[in-house]
């Protein structure tokens, strides 16, 4: 969403040592590591009093750009132009490069370019920066943000049915670049550590735009944190049986994602995978397999970060210290007191004027609280500082949201987007700090809605509902009721009672129509039926039942011959093996096993209930 200037013609190759086991393979001496410079105003470089300038290629503002682009091209691409909303692929995927924007159909070569280095195929999704299908964790990000755009449109034409395509689109986009922004600044920094001054409005003397040294080392950092392993998870938190996926293995190949049935198995995975330690190394699958194996095309970022430093003509670490109002260090333990990590750097650079900015503050100890070091600590808050202080348009500031508005998107959290946008259900409040899914159980609670109907779906009220013989809700005149804080990923056990009278829709009608039954002249035509003809709980219907049904009906007995509760219940979902003749298998009946995952969508758990010898469904419930 910050920062993207792509590379020139102007090569800067990064030779390899003869011999190196993963660049040079074969040993043939004449390997190098593929690179150039990065592209500049021609205005600039012309002398040390003018040096280059590289342009930013996106918006440096937080504002949505990778979802909506950031040029006008791109931007219309991506609209459908109805209701406001953005295209999307089936399974509600981003587009892709097609004449439809369907994966079937042929390329669209006019569709926005996307970076495609590997090509492992040309048919690609399209978003609003290039780089969305460089993994399949950062397409499932921008994925995300299209949905919650296009959730957005749908409550906005409610709530506002005289705005046309245009508002829509242009109102969901502010409140989306909000919600990045939120979570960005309330979430995403202080789970690293970093913390803000408070916000006090915008300032037009601030510079928002990105600093060199920030986007050509110090938001390079991130490169140590990848972690070379993608857990994949299943919606119940268990592994794929597929297995994991290597980062090495996914690189542009946006079929990863289709394969997998979509996002969730990625952010669920990703939302329980702890990140590498913050360090001077880096994994396999970006040293030495970077869009390709080493010798066929793998690149080492490591040594491709470094040179990007040179090219974009960097001071040296101690140097960028001091501009950031940090004291300057004398020796290289300072940075890191831990032998094998000083002296390393003492090997290599010798003196400390010579050291990368990138390497120094890879190699920084973590201040208390934080992922990071000093260095980068203080260049973090100042660019998000500014980023935010000199937006115009910082939501906070922005006169089109209402304060509403603006106090709902100040309390949005990476979770919301989630939970609102994807069948997930095992996460975690706090998004950014992984935590294992049977952690996330012990945390998540929440309601089981229950539905307690007849067969022709008249609500029964006042049925009590226990769990543990402890009741936990009653149903009101609609049917409904709720259990309030059940544990969202156990099975429980609920239980369902009422009390009647048993003469309750007992009539002349039911007798006869369990006489014609018993006769063969006309059979109940549904298993309710039959278990409520069975009033003496015999597992047969018979002249006993008959005799039973005339005494209720005269009112001789009070209560069923086997002395249980006059209304039965039964789960709704409940599939009877043979429905013709239901007595004869151990279904469900007052006692219910709940799968409380089967309800995270809140969809409410539907009760069948049974008055016993109401066959025609007249009793009063």
């Amino acid at each position: 969403d910050l920062g993207l200037t792509p590379d020139g013609d102007e090569v800067l190759n990064i030779p390899v040592r003869p011999g190196d086991a993963w660049m040079d393979p074969f040993r043939t001496g004449s390997v190098v590591i593929p690179s150039r410079r990065n592209v500049f105003d021609p205005g600039t470089g012309t002398g040390p009093d003018n040096p280059r300038q590289h342009p930013n290629f996106i918006t440096a503002f937080i504002d949505g750009s990778g979802v909506y682009g950031s040029d006008v091209e791109r931007a219309n691409w991506l609209r459908s132009f109805e209701g406001g909303k953005l295209r999307v692929s089936e399974g509600n995927l981003l587009p892709y490069n097609t004449t439809t924007g369907e994966r079937d159909a042929p390329v669209d070569h006019d569709a926005p370019e996307m970076d495609n280095p590997v090509r492992l195929t040309d048919k690609l999704f399209v978003a609003g920066d290039a780089r969305a299908n460089e993994n399949p964790l950062l397409a499932s990000f921008h994925t995300l943000f299209v949905r919650e755009h296009n959730r957005l449109c749908d409550e906005l034409t409610v709530a506002h049915p005289e705005w046309d395509d245009e508002q829509l689109y242009q109102h969901a986009r502010k409140i989306v670049g909000g919600k990045i922004q939120a979570i960005v600044y309330e979430e995403w920094l202080p789970t690293m550590g970093i913390e803000l001054e408070p916000y006090t409005g915008y300032k037009p003397d601030v510079n928002p735009q990105l600093m060199n040294e920030f986007t050509a080392a110090g938001f390079r950092v991130g490169h140590t944190l990848l972690n070379g392993n993608l857990r994949m998870l299943q919606r119940d938190g268990h592994p794929m049986p597929t297995g994991d996926l290597g980062l090495r293995d996914v690189f542009f190949n946006p079929e990863s994602l289709v394969a997998a049935g979509g996002l969730e198995p990625f952010l669920q995975g990703m939302a329980s995978q702890k990140m590498q330690t913050f360090d001077s190394k880096i994994v396999d699958d970006v040293r030495n397999f970077l869009f390709g194996p080493p010798g066929a095309g793998g690149l080492d970022l490591a040594a491709i970060n470094i040179n990007r430093g040179r090219d974009r003509g960097l001071p040296d670490y101690n140097t960028i210290r001091e501009a950031l109002g940090l004291h300057k260090y004398v020796y290289f333990a300072q940075i890191n007191s831990h032998m094998d990590v000083f002296a390393r750097m003492m090997v290599v650079y010798q003196q400390l004027y010579k050291l990368d900015p990138w390497v120094g503050m890879l190699a920084e100890s973590p201040l208390r609280g934080s992922i990071f070091g000093e260095t980068l600590q203080a260049m973090m808050r100042l660019q998000f500082t500014n980023l935010r202080d000199g937006d115009r348009f910082y939501y906070e500031n922005d006169p089109l949201l209402s304060e509403q508005e603006k106090q709902e998107i100040k309390a949005t959290r990476m979770r919301d987007i989630l939970m609102k946008n994807t069948d997930i259900y095992l996460m975690q409040q706090e998004v950014f700090r992984a935590t294992e899914p049977d952690e996330i159980c012990e945390e998540i609670k929440g309601d089981l809605n229950l539905m307690v109907q007849t067969e022709e779906g008249s609500p029964v009220s006042s049925v009590e509902i226990s769990m543990n013989e402890e009741m936990m809700a009653m149903t009101d005149e609609r049917g409904m009721g709720i259990m309030e804080g059940m544990g969202m990923c156990k099975t429980i056990t609920i239980s369902a009672s009422k009390s009647d009278d048993i003469k309750n829709g007992v009539t002349t009608l039911d007798y006869l129509l369990v006489q014609k039954h018993i006769l063969g002249q006309e059979l109940l035509d549904s298993p309710y039926k039959i278990i409520a003809a069975d009033v003496d709980d015999s597992k047969s219907i018979s002249l006993m039942d008959l005799i039973t049904l005339r005494r209720i009906a005269l009112g001789s007995i009070q209560e069923l011959p086997s002395g249980k509760d006059v209304w039965r219940f039964v789960d709704g979902e409940y599939a009877f093996d043979n429905p013709v003749n239901p007595l004869q298998e151990d279904y469900p009946v007052m006692v219910m096993e709940v799968n409380m995952a089967e309800h995270l969508d809140y969809s409410p758990m539907h009760i069948m209930a049974i008055k016993m010898g109401d066959v025609d469904n007249s009793a009063l419930s």
